[in-house]
């Protein structure tokens, strides 16, 4: 799915967005950006994909004075979290969790769900 077709499957909590850097070079890709959310709130997003495969993402969500939320990413480094390398932290870095949301649809979702609530 294109990028501006995911943000208007979720036009309900997304105000607006920037992109930052977008990047294209054969099979390679890099994406920044900064998502803000209807409650003022932001998601800053990094996703870069080599080869077609291997992908690096890190998805930052702040609150209105930001303050971490969740920040969901697969950095290799908390080996013992059952879903590893995907992982979330949780208001701290050091409070780390398991994670099944990794892609940008996946945790707008999540995002979805906790301001609903």
């Amino acid at each position: 799915m294109r990028l501006h077709e995911t943000l208007a499957l979720f036009s309900d909590i997304v105000h607006h967005y920037e992109v930052i850097q977008y990047e294209v070079e054969g099979l390679h890709s890099r994406l920044k950006m900064v998502v803000f959310l209807i409650d003022g709130g932001q998601l800053h997003v990094q996703e870069t994909v080599l080869n077609g495969q291997w992908r690096k993402y890190a998805y930052h969500w702040q609150d209105t004075i930001g303050q971490l939320r969740v920040r969901w990413d697969n950095a290799a480094h908390w080996p013992a979290i059952a879903t590893h390398p995907h992982h979330k932290h949780i208001g701290d870095k050091d409070r780390v969790a398991a994670s099944e949301a990794t892609t940008l649809e996946e945790v707008l979702a999540v995002i979805r769900k906790e301001l609903a609530s």
